[in-house]
């Protein structure tokens, strides 16, 4: 009777091989191949599932200690004979494993006793050697002789592995697993497949596969979490890449998987809603941000995206308190510039609607710029109120009587001889200049601009009556001069004009108290 080859991962025999066995096996090992004398370290175990050492419970332990410890010497590959004629066949010896990462693709007990299992056996041997053509041979020769064979079908993928094919090693992983769905090496081997070709989603479903059928396998299950926070990772930064080039639908939907991956993750939410925020699509925006605030309360960065878009909309309710979440959280100037716009936002709409239309007009009326200076310095015109008797005829049924009022007692505006403010008058450029200069004398501003000089116009000579509040205003930058160095006294003002000099007066009185 011939010989009987039987391989493993070197582990202790225990008492199982009798002392004769044992002294045979150590004899033919001392062979190689070609004739060549090599060390025996230890002794070598089955791979089939009969006659289990005490060191061969489970498959998943065998794999944890051949594929998952953290980069030991794998033990030595020995033959083990059992001789009922004498040494008849050479085979190599494995003092070196080609391949120690893999996990050997045991048979198990069902198989134990098919006869595929000697070639299976000896072909794993020839791949450990690093002889992938004899182990090519000796897997397909074992499928030969059992077609329903899976461990050779793993055996085939893990040398498909070996010459870096990875298609075909998926492939013949698939092949084990249509027999043997739970089949932990060819799990194990199709992830590392996959791995090899950026298949890194498909590589970590596979080895949780592996870690649900053996969940002893913890290194696996450690290896797995960091593959997908490294996958989870790689795809965020392609999703900003996307959404930083534009690409807004392709972004969109980089961030969409994201989620569904890391439905916890409160940044992807945000990044998302600034897509959402960018496309006009509001709605979809604050519903993102309130998924991101629902996961951490604290998102300073989801508070006050969530403001922008309430106050872009008008809401200023919802945005002052959106606002005011984020400055408890993190306060800053920016969100406390926002919440005192919120409240000249509140004044502004609480005003009469002539007056929000003021901006817009093409010629601004008296009565428009008492109202405007009039509500833009309220406490300032207040502290002069009843200062000077008034009698204004012409302007009682006015919308904007009362700071018609303000004005004229504040000196800054004044009523004709006859009494008569003259609303609706159209203004020009010289009593703008006139009234923004009395506004800045009234707040405690020097009469003249101290080192600054004077500019001269070429349609206003220093002698003219309004060339003083003229040459003031565009000296302290309230006006600007026009074409051909012309300041046009007589000429209109428009509602952009008049508002922004009033602007520009309250920012230098600011910045001169």
């Amino acid at each position: 009777m011939g010989p009987r080859a039987t391989i493993g991962a070197v582990m202790d025999v225990g008492p199982s091989l009798d002392a004769q066995s044992q002294s045979a096996s150590r004899q033919c090992a001392l062979v190689d191949m070609v004739g060549r004398q090599v060390e025996v370290e230890h002794p070598l175990t089955v791979l089939t599932g009969t006659n289990p050492s005490p060191t061969m419970r489970t498959g998943g332990e065998r794999l944890a200690r051949s594929r998952f410890c953290s980069r030991t010497s794998l033990a030595v590959l020995l033959i083990t004979w059992t001789w009922a004629a004498g040494c008849a066949t050479r085979l190599p010896v494995v003092t070196t494993a080609a391949y120690p990462s893999y996990p050997v693709p045991v048979v198990p007990p069902a198989l134990a006793d098919n006869p595929a299992v000697a070639e299976h056996e000896r072909a794993w041997l020839y791949l450990q050697s690093g002889d992938l053509e004899a182990a090519e041979r000796g897997f397909t020769a074992a499928l030969r002789i059992s077609p329903e064979f899976h461990p050779s079908d793993a055996g085939l993928g893990f040398v498909e592995l070996s010459r870096g094919a990875s298609a075909q090693a998926v492939a013949r992983f698939d092949d084990a697993l249509s027999r043997a769905p739970t089949y932990v090496p060819a799990l194990v081997g199709r992830g590392e497949a996959l791995l090899t070709v950026g298949r890194v989603s498909e590589a970590i479903a596979s080895f949780e596969a592996a870690v649900a059928a053996d969940p002893s396998l913890t290194p696996l299950r450690r290896r797995v979490e960091d593959l997908r926070f490294t996958d989870l990772m790689a795809q965020v930064t392609r999703a900003r890449a996307a959404r930083a080039a534009g690409r807004d639908d392709d972004a969109r939907a980089a961030y969409e998987r994201l989620i569904a991956a890391s439905p916890d993750s409160g940044f992807l939410y945000i990044e998302l809603a600034d897509i959402e925020q960018r496309e006009g699509h509001g709605e979809a925006a604050l519903r993102r941000l309130e998924q991101a605030i629902e996961l951490d309360r604290g998102a300073v960065t989801a508070w006050r995206m969530m403001a922008t878009l309430y106050l872009a909309a008008d809401d200023l309710d919802r945005g002052e308190q959106a606002l005011l979440r984020a400055e408890s959280i993190e306060p800053t100037r920016e969100t406390s510039r926002l919440l005192a716009d919120i409240e000249i936002r509140r004044l502004e709409a609480s005003r009469p609607p002539e007056y929000r239309r003021i901006e817009a007009s093409e010629a601004v009326t008296r009565g428009e710029l008492a109202a405007l200076v009039g509500i833009r310095f309220q406490a300032l015109m207040s502290e002069r109120a009843g200062a000077r008797t008034t009698i204004i005829t012409d302007a009682r049924d006015y919308w904007g009587y009362g700071w018609v009022i303000a004005v004229s007692q504040a000196g800054v505006m004044e009523a004709d001889t006859n009494y008569r403010f003259q609303p609706d008058r159209e203004v020009t450029r010289a009593e703008l200049a006139d009234v923004l200069i009395r506004v800045r004398q009234l707040a405690g501003g020097a009469d003249t601009a101290p080192s600054v000089t004077r500019p001269s116009f070429s349609d206003l000579a220093p002698s003219h009556l309004r060339y003083a509040a003229a040459s003031e205003a565009v000296a302290l930058g309230m006006l600007v001069p026009l074409e051909r160095n012309t300041f046009q006294p007589g000429r209109g003002v428009l509602g952009t004009e008049a508002v922004e000099a009033v602007e520009r007066l309250i920012r230098l009185l600011d910045e001169n108290p």
